[in-house]
């Protein structure tokens, strides 16, 4: 009984440890659809910029803009034109806006966000 005991431990032992050693990983590269949006009548919005996605949020409120639903940020231009090849942005702060399909707009320019954001709207 003990013998069973012992070689059970030994089974146990040796599978966490080769579980722990695998270098098998479920992660998907990231995936461009996660910048895109969700709702047919909200944009995303992307912003490559020190500021948090938190200080954008309260911007595009004290501007009554409401045709945004979520809003990325990322504070490393180089790891997210690493990730999003697709971008190719040049300079931070960059501003991204997305429908549900495409890139509609592109600016490093708050103003020009501002001022998009407030004359269109998504489909």
């Amino acid at each position: 009984m003990a013998r069973i005991k012992n070689i059970s431990i030994l089974f146990i032992v040796m599978g966490t440890f080769l579980i722990g050693c695998s270098n098998v990983s479920n992660v998907e590269p990231a995936s461009g659809r996660t910048l895109f949006s969700a709702e047919k009548d909200k944009y995303a919005l992307l912003v490559v910029d020190e500021k948090s996605a938190d200080y954008y949020r309260k911007l595009l409120d004290k501007h009554k803009i409401l045709n945004v639903k979520v809003i990325n940020g990322r504070t490393s231009l180089e790891d997210t034109n690493e990730e999003y090849k697709f971008l190719e942005l040049k300079k931070s702060p960059a501003f991204v806006v997305f429908d549900t399909k495409d890139i509609v707009y592109k600016t490093y320019s708050e103003k020009e966000l501002i001022e998009f954001l407030r004359e269109n709207s998504p489909n």
